[in-house]
């Protein structure tokens, strides 16, 4: 019999964008662990790849970006911003991120994409003649949810940006379905070190 010890580690590439927009500051292994729901294992096999790579260093204070972690960090953002948190949506936690130049798309996809990835639900936005509305009826946001309207003022989105809105059973999830969503959308645009299996 051929017996293997323990699980194989598993993270995604959203996993990967994540831990990359976390370690701006020093963080730890067990903070990575507890942000993104994954084991030990999988962070600590995640921080391996990313070392191997130069894009992260490690200290007594926990891991954070390198000169080329940055580099490669500021290559990501001139196509997708970081998620921030926007409070609870049908009363599950939500996360929202910006996406530059986000081309031709159909808002259905995108949702179905996010509710693949284990968001319960997702809101596609754009911003046109500087209010956020939905794409299909040119309808402003701030009229059926102002007070989301106003979180997301904090992404500095510009004129023709989409804005991805997730929410789910836990924040990790919203966080992880919101990138995937940007993942998707800027397929081949990303570093290969982002992309690579």
């Amino acid at each position: 019999m051929n017996w293997k010890r323990g699980a194989y580690p598993e993270f995604t590439p959203e996993d990967i964008v994540a831990v990359l927009f976390m370690l701006r500051e020093p963080v730890g292994r067990k903070t990575i662990s507890e942000v993104l729901e994954l084991g030990e294992g999988s962070v600590r096999t995640l921080l391996k790849r990313l070392s191997r790579l130069g894009l992260i260093e490690s200290s007594q204070r926990g891991h954070r970006l390198s000169a080329e972690g940055e580099r490669i960090l500021k290559k990501v953002e001139e196509s997708f911003s970081g998620a921030i948190p926007t409070g609870n949506i049908e009363g599950l936690p939500a996360v929202a991120l910006r996406v530059r130049e986000p081309g031709r798309f159909k808002s259905i996809e995108l949702r179905d994409e996010a509710i693949r990835f284990h968001a319960r639900g997702a809101m596609i936005l754009v911003v046109r003649d500087g209010r956020i509305v939905f794409p299909e009826d040119g309808r402003p946001l701030e009229e059926t949810m102002p007070e989301l309207e106003r979180r997301l003022k904090a992404l500095e989105a510009r004129e023709e940006d989409m804005i991805v809105v997730t929410w789910a059973e836990s924040p990790a999830k919203a966080l992880k379905s919101a990138y995937h969503v940007a993942l998707f959308l800027k397929e081949g645009e990303l570093p290969d070190e982002l992309t690579a299996g």
